[in-house]
């Protein structure tokens, strides 16, 4: 008998103004067991950030406030969150995103919500 892979848990944050693009990680998420914190830009990321100590973080680089990559910089030195950052920003290449600290870099627009958890939750596997 093949025994059922263990799901895991992971606490997400999710920072991205656009509302449908923040609702739907955050129910996507949500829907597969995950514990999921959703804020509209890098400042209000930040302010959550050690309290809500993420496993894992969607962010997006065009926020108000603090903007996705100034949020890379600022996110505290020991938080063991994966970071993807996600993006329409088209002069952005996932080589300049890694050089500042992102794990995986997602152009938007996507087309699969689903898909988006699964990267990630693959992400934490591979740390595991």
């Amino acid at each position: 008998m093949v025994s059922a892979e263990k799901k895991i848990s992971l606490k997400i944050l999710v920072a991205d103004d656009e509302p449908l693009i923040r609702q739907s990680l955050k129910l996507a998420g949500e829907s597969q067991g995950h514990i999921v914190q959703a804020v509209e830009d890098g400042l209000q990321a930040l302010s959550v950030w050690s309290s809500f100590d993420p496993d894992l973080a969607f962010i997006d680089v065009l926020m108000p406030n603090v903007d996705g990559l100034e949020l890379l910089e600022k996110i505290p030195k020991d938080s063991k969150a994966k970071t993807i950052i996600i993006s329409a920003h088209d002069k952005m290449s996932e080589k300049d995103i890694k050089n500042r600290g992102a794990d995986l870099f997602i152009k938007k627009p996507f087309s699969d919500i689903f898909q988006l958890i699964e990267q990630a939750e693959e992400l934490i596997k591979k740390q595991a």
